[in-house]
C-alpha cells in the first residue's frame, strides 16, 4: 500500500513542504526554483474583439516559445486611475500596465511605477531611440520610468473631394491657420459641408485647444522653480488666439456650421459622410474612416498641423508600458523582454515589420497610415518602406504629415492633471462656439480657476 503523504513527508520542515507542493521560489526575486520568471501582462483584448484577441494571443504564444524561462499571466485591466491607485495601494498591480503619457509625472513622482533605466539600456536598439518619443517616459531626474508603446501627433484630416468641389487644391492644403480659416469659408460657401469642425466634449474640447495652443508657439501650462501652474489664460496666450481665431470661423464666417456639441467619434461620423471638410486629430482617424466606416481611401488626406507664426509643432500623446514598483530586478528584466518583443520588434525589424503589414492587410487592417518613428530615421526608414509595401491606403496622400513627423516638435500633454484641464476647457470651447457674446479671455480665466486647486494639490 503506498504510504500516506503524512508518512511520506515525516520530518520534512514546512519550508520544504512548500517546496515539495509548489515549486520553489525566491520571494524577493519572484524566480523559481527551476529558474523561471513569472509576469503578469494587463491590456489583453476582450472575447468580444476576436480579431485583437486572436493577434495577441499569436504574440504572446510566439514570447513564449522564444523565452522558455518566461511564464506570461494576461488579463484585461485596462488603466483607469482609481483602480491603479487601488492596485498599488494593495500590492495587486500587474508587472505590465500601459498608461497614457499624462499619467506619467504623478506617477514617477509618488513612486508607483519602477526605475528602469538599467533595464532600458539592454533593450535592442535602446540607443537608437527617437529622444522626443522617448521623452515622454523620462522623469525631470533623467531616469526612464518606463517604455513608450504606442504614439501619436495631431494633423489636419481633410476631404480631398470637398476641397476639389470647393475649388481648392487637395495636394496642397492648409499649411497655417489663416489658410485653414480661407479653405474652410471655402468649403463652406460652394458645398454642403461644414468647413471645418472642433471637438467640443468629452474633454476634447480641451485636448484640441490644447494642440491649437502648441501650434500657436505656446504652452497650456509653465514652470516656476520646481512647481507647473496653469498659464492659458494669460493675456494674448496661444490658447486666447486659438479661441479668438474659431470664434471668428463661427460667427463672422459661418464656415464652421450650427452643431458645435461634438465628440471625436461625432466628427469622424460626419467627415466619414461627407459632411465637413476639415478636422484636426491624429492618424487613428484614417484608419476609422476607412475600416469603421468604409470610407473610400481615395477621398481623405492627413497633413501637417497648421501652425502660426514660424515655430512648428504639435500635440503628441500615446501610451507607456509601466513596470509594477514591486517588481523584482528579474521580473523587470523580464517584462522588458516583453515590452521589447511585444510592442517595440516591428518598429525596428523591416521584416517582422513587413510581416506584419501583410498579415494585418489580410485581416482587413488599415496598413500606409503614417506613425511616429519610434527610432532614428537609420532604424525607421526601412521600417516604413517594409511597411508601405503593403499599404492598401494612398501613401502619397500623407506625405505632408509624414515629413512634419521628422520636422515638427512634438509636445507631450500637459504635465500636471491634463485630463482635468481639459474637462475645465471643454466649456470655453463650447461657450465661444454656442454664444456670439462669449469673450475668448474672459472664459480662459474662468476654466484656470475651475482647475488651479487640483493642478496644485497633484503637486504636494
Amino acid at each position: 500500500m503506498r504510504p500516506s503523504l503524512r508518512t511520506a513527508l515525516t520530518g520534512i520542515t514546512a519550508g520544504a513542504l512548500v517546496c515539495v507542493l509548489a515549486s520553489c521560489s525566491d520571494s524577493d526575486s519572484g524566480v523559481a526554483a527551476d529558474g523561471t520568471v513569472t509576469i503578469t501582462v494587463s491590456g489583453r483584448p476582450p472575447a468580444t474583439n476576436a480579431a485583437a484577441l486572436k493577434t495577441f494571443n499569436t504574440r504572446v504564444a510566439a514570447f513564449r516559445k522564444a523565452n522558455p524561462k518566461v511564464r506570461v499571466k494576461t488579463n484585461e485591466y485596462q488603466y483607469d486611475q482609481q483602480s491603479f491607485q487601488t492596485k498599488v495601494g494593495g500590492g495587486s498591480l500587474e508587472t505590465i500596465v500601459r498608461v497614457p503619457l499624462t499619467e506619467m509625472s504623478g506617477l514617477i513622482k509618488r513612486k508607483q511605477i519602477s526605475d528602469v533605466t538599467e533595464e532600458f539600456g539592454q533593450l535592442k536598439n535602446g540607443d537608437q531611440f527617437n529622444d522626443a518619443v522617448l521623452a515622454a517616459a523620462k522623469g525631470q531626474d533623467g531616469r526612464i520610468y518606463g517604455v513608450p508603446t504606442e504614439e501619436y501627433a495631431m494633423g489636419l484630416l481633410y476631404n480631398r473631394d470637398l476641397f476639389e468641389k470647393a475649388g481648392l487644391d487637395p495636394e496642397n492644403p492648409p499649411k497655417t491657420w489663416s489658410e485653414v480659416r480661407t479653405a474652410a469659408k471655402a468649403i463652406a460657401d460652394r458645398t454642403d459641408a461644414v468647413g471645418y469642425a472642433q471637438a467640443t466634449k468629452e474633454n476634447a474640447g480641451g485636448w484640441m485647444l490644447t494642440a491649437m495652443t502648441y501650434s500657436h508657439g505656446d504652452d497650456m501650462q509653465k514652470k516656476t522653480g520646481d512647481k507647473w501652474a496653469n498659464s492659458f489664460d494669460a493675456p494674448g496666450s496661444g490658447a486666447e488666439k486659438s479661441l479668438g481665431l474659431l470664434h471668428q470661423m463661427r460667427w463672422s464666417d459661418g464656415s464652421m456650421g450650427r452643431n458645435q456639441l461634438r465628440s471625436i467619434t461625432d466628427i469622424e461620423k460626419d467627415f466619414s459622410a461627407g459632411k465637413i471638410g476639415m478636422a484636426v486629430t491624429g492618424p487613428s482617424a484614417v484608419n476609422h474612416y476607412v475600416q469603421q466606416y468604409k470610407g473610400d481611401p481615395e477621398t481623405v488626406g492627413l497633413s501637417a498641423m497648421p501652425v502660426d507664426g514660424a515655430g512648428r509643432r504639435t500635440l503628441a500623446g500615446g501610451n507607456v508600458a509601466v513596470i509594477s514598483p514591486k517588481a523584482s530586478p528579474q521580473e523587470r528584466a523580464a517584462a522588458l523582454k516583453f515590452i521589447d518583443f511585444y510592442y517595440l520588434t516591428t518598429k525596428y525589424d523591416p521584416k517582422i515589420a513587413g510581416e506584419d503589414a501583410a498579415a494585418r492587410k489580410k485581416d482587413g487592417g488599415v496598413v500606409g497610415v503614417p506613425v511616429v518613428p519610434f527610432f532614428r530615421p537609420a532604424v525607421s526608414d526601412p521600417v516604413d518602406a517594409a511597411v508601405n509595401e503593403h499599404a492598401n491606403t494612398p501613401v502619397a496622400h500623407f506625405a505632408r504629415y509624414t515629413q512634419a513627423l521628422k520636422d515638427f516638435e512634438l509636445v507631450v500633454e500637459p504635465p500636471v492633471e491634463a485630463q482635468n484641464v481639459y474637462k475645465s476647457l471643454d466649456s470655453a470651447v463650447q461657450a465661444v462656439l454656442t454664444r456670439e457674446d462669449a469673450d475668448p479671455a474672459e472664459q480662459l480665466k474662468k476654466a484656470a480657476g475651475q482647475v488651479k486647486s487640483q493642478v496644485e494639490r497633484a503637486q504636494r
